[in-house]
């Protein structure tokens, strides 16, 4: 019965509480990643967090990308701690292989992306959020943190592969996730 409804609740809008807690999750990965102090969200609306989070990535990641031998260190780092994450949302809330997914679109859904998945198992994400300020190297970038994620919450290994992005002209960013 539980965990029917917790079916259910995954088709629906992450509620308020929930997206400021993931916002904060994910800021947490970046700034350890970065070995920098992440902005404090604590008193802020949650309509704040998401602009505050990408205006603050956006910076550690254009700083980064001058440095190619910099960029890979904290691209696996946010590979890493996307995985971490990932892995123990799984764990913690026994999520089973069948609704890994279905997680997965609803915890995009509270960051302000849209993930689904075509009839070949190819993922495509967008609308996004981060689109409109990220830049294509941003995406790139940022990108590492949603293989490791979702590799984590799925419980694979795998790489995500991307053919298009949003930050590149396409209608949305498309991808392969391969074990």
């Amino acid at each position: 019965m539980i965990l029917a409804a917790f079916e259910k609740m995954l088709g629906w809008p992450p509620p308020a509480w929930v997206r400021k807690v993931e916002v904060a999750a994910i800021l947490g990965v970046f700034a350890k990643a970065f070995d920098v102090d992440p902005p404090a969200l604590e008193d802020r609306p949650v309509e704040e967090c998401l602009p505050v989070f990408r205006e603050f990535t956006a910076a550690c990641m254009e700083a980064a990308l001058a440095d190619e031998q910099v960029a890979a260190m904290y691209r696996a780092r946010l590979r890493e701690g996307g995985f971490r994450i990932g892995s123990q949302l799984r764990s913690t809330l026994n999520v089973r292989a069948s609704s890994s997914f279905a997680f997965a679109q609803f915890l995009y859904r509270g960051i302000g992306i849209e993930l689904t998945a075509d009839e070949s198992g190819g993922l495509k994400f967008g609308p996004c959020f981060f689109s409109e300020r990220y830049t294509p190297e941003d995406c790139w970038f940022m990108s590492a943190f949603d293989e490791g994620f979702l590799c984590g919450i799925m419980g694979i290994e795998g790489s995500l592969c991307f053919n298009c992005r949003l930050t590149e002209g396409a209608a949305c960013c498309r991808a392969e996730l391969r074990s």
